[in-house]
């Protein structure tokens, strides 16, 4: 506080000092007329600092000024003007006759004043750069591809803490941009040219600043800088950025996600915005990589309440850690409980009142599911049943299940066990005023049990990487993404629509291992062995986004695809499925449950083992 009146003072002096030059500049060397009009000296001034109070322009901390700090102080010089021209003319007519002042004097006071006062924040500004030069980390010399927003945004950030390097220029290849300057800092020439910059200035440091750039920009980039004489650092992809403001710690090293992963993704935040914005969300499974991705997009979006519901505590306390970081500000209510727990389930939804659910606990990884299968069909199918339920019961908005490619034709248990997720929520769907929605996609990079982290550790070690079967394809997208598209099809959401995500092209396993070795500085082969070990048990050498007797629609989103309606259950049917179900997983009957997959997946293949079930 002391601060803002110290700035206030300074700016009163300003605004009187103004009216002094205004009264000169508009009568010269008549001191007598000047007379007429010195009353409203103290009055004018006092004004124009009112407005700037209310208007916060002393809220801002200057030495991190810009231009949008600087816009309200013009804006509020000439609201000041305005409200003194009214003021000052009612005390003319009201109290004191002789209480005038012209128009030209009070608008060269409002146009003087606030380029003074601007002027002391850019000279206070310069003086804190000054007086922080002394840290600059001369040694480290960095050079930003990307003269965008993203850009000029990490300079600031440079600016601000200089401590952590200089930056020398900016690559760009727009040719209109090549020869300008930013922040006093040139953009030197095509993002082709970088290792001739590199070598000429002795850059220590190469960032990618383009958060919206695909996976083939990205190679292409890549392919222009020699990482033996330069480290190689880049942003996120913007779904990983979201609404943040882009800071140092945004920088990483460039990894296999970003190779594989970057998809051209749009999706219409104000869809999105019209459903989580001041709403209660409840997500499940909120500890897990598509769970946890779930969240952070959804604390972003301002919703009222955001519950997380898991059943590892340790997973819901770190995501819980991480997003009251992120979002002070955000209501965020952690509860520990099993989804196949009705009792637990009910008290949730009675309690809280959950306006939205995303449904994304579940048992997803395949060979482990073949030896549990009761479990898979425990948590996958009744306790997507007891959410499902309860969010009718209990007047929930919207439902989003999130499914699985495996569900296509499954040949495992994990599979299958998803697709009688996705029965069950269309027979639910069918009567009921809550919009659901099922969101099919394939593999994500870097979630928990894929095989990018298995590959990372076994190259962390010195090999072998074990592949599967060379053959072996797999769709891949970045979570951030693929949550992004999540969030979109919610939007569509209506009476327990099938929404496909548009994945892009799948990519062979062997290339991916190829691939990240060599991003580790390592010869596939060579440093690292590759070893094939066979198909295991469930696995399918190519995944499947479609049924063959599925047709499918396209939606305003190119990524994302809704499938026509075929054959749903009935509730009699539905309860009577549910029942059986939870008959055969208290009794660990595999028979009666080989014969419902039979019945009600004919064309899927997947049937339980019994040699290596328990």
């Amino acid at each position: 506080m002391k601060r803002k009146i110290q700035l206030m003072i300074i700016d009163y002096a300003i605004f009187f000092l103004s009216y002094l030059i205004a009264l000169i500049f508009r009568f010269q060397n008549d001191f007598i007329e000047m007379q007429k009009y010195i009353l409203p000296i103290t009055v004018f001034p006092l004004v124009m600092v009112a407005v700037l109070y209310f208007n916060k322009i002393y809220d801002y901390v200057w030495r991190f000024a810009t231009l949008k700090e600087i816009k309200p102080i013009i804006y509020s010089s000439f609201l000041g003007y305005i409200i003194n021209f009214f003021i000052i003319e009612g005390l003319r007519r009201t109290f004191i006759p002789n209480f005038i002042i012209p128009i030209t004097v009070g608008f060269i006071t409002a146009l003087l004043g606030s380029i003074l006062i601007i002027f002391s924040r850019v000279w206070w500004f310069s003086k804190h750069k000054k007086d922080t030069g002394n840290n600059i980390n001369n040694n480290k010399k960095i050079l930003i591809i990307g003269a965008g927003d993203a850009g000029v945004e990490l300079l600031e950030e440079f600016i601000k803490h200089p401590s952590f390097g200089k930056v020398i220029g900016f690559l760009d290849d727009d040719e209109s941009k090549i020869g300008r300057k930013i922040r006093d800092v040139e953009i030197l020439g095509k993002t082709s040219e970088v290792m001739n910059f590199v070598e000429k200035y002795n850059i220590n440091e190469v960032i990618i600043a383009i958060p919206s750039a695909t996976s083939d920009q990205l190679k292409r980039i890549i392919d222009y800088v020699d990482t033996k004489k330069v480290r190689l650092k880049t942003l996120p992809g913007i779904f990983e950025i979201l609404n943040n403001k882009i800071s140092l710690g945004f920088i990483r090293d460039v990894n296999i996600e970003d190779l594989l992963g970057r998809k051209e993704v749009k999706v219409n935040f104000d869809e999105i915005e019209y459903y989580i914005t001041d709403n209660k969300i409840l997500v499940t499974g909120a500890g897990g990589s598509i769970g946890s991705e779930i969240c952070r997009q959804v604390a972003a979006l301002k919703p009222q309440e955001l519950l997380i519901l898991g059943r590892g505590e340790n997973s819901i306390f770190h995501i819980s850690k991480e997003l009251k970081e992120k979002f002070p500000d955000l209501k965020i209510i952690e509860i520990i409980g099993d989804v196949t727990d009705n009792f637990r389930m009910e008290q949730i939804f009675k309690k809280f009142k959950p306006d939205v659910v995303f449904h994304a606990a579940a048992h997803k990884h395949v060979p482990l599911m073949e030896k549990n299968p009761t479990e898979a069909f425990r948590v996958n199918v009744y306790g997507t049943y007891i959410l499902a339920k309860n969010s009718i019961d209990y007047n929930v908005k919207r439902f989003i299940y999130i499914s699985t490619d495996k569900a296509i034709n499954p040949t495992s248990i994990m599979g299958t066990s998803k697709r009688f997720g996705e029965i069950i929520i269309r027979a639910l769907s069918k009567n009921s005023n809550t919009k659901f929605g099922i969101v099919r996609f394939g593999n994500v990079l870097g979630s928990r049990g894929s095989v990018i982290p298995i590959f990372q550790e076994q190259i962390r070690k010195g090999g072998p990487v074990t592949v599967t079967d060379p053959r072996m394809k797999r769709y891949f997208m970045t979570i951030p993404e693929a949550v992004a598209l999540v969030l979109q099809a919610g939007s569509f959401a209506n009476n327990g629509e099938v929404f496909v995500l548009n994945m892009g092209e799948p990519v062979l396993i062997d290339k991916l291992a190829r691939e990240m070795i060599r991003l580790s500085g390592y010869i596939p082969d060579q440093d690292i062995k590759i070893v094939y070990t066979g198909i295991r048990p469930g696995e399918k050498l190519y995944e499947e986004l479609f049924l063959d007797s599925e047709e499918f629609i396209k939606t305003d989103n190119e990524r994302i695809y809704i499938l026509k309606s075929n054959d749903i259950l009935d509730l009699n049917q539905l309860n009577n499925l549910v029942d059986n179900i939870i008959s055969c997983v208290k009794e660990k009957d595999f028979d009666k449950l080989n014969e419902l997959i039979e019945k009600y997946i004919p064309e899927g293949t997947s049937k339980i083992k019994r040699d290596i079930a328990y």
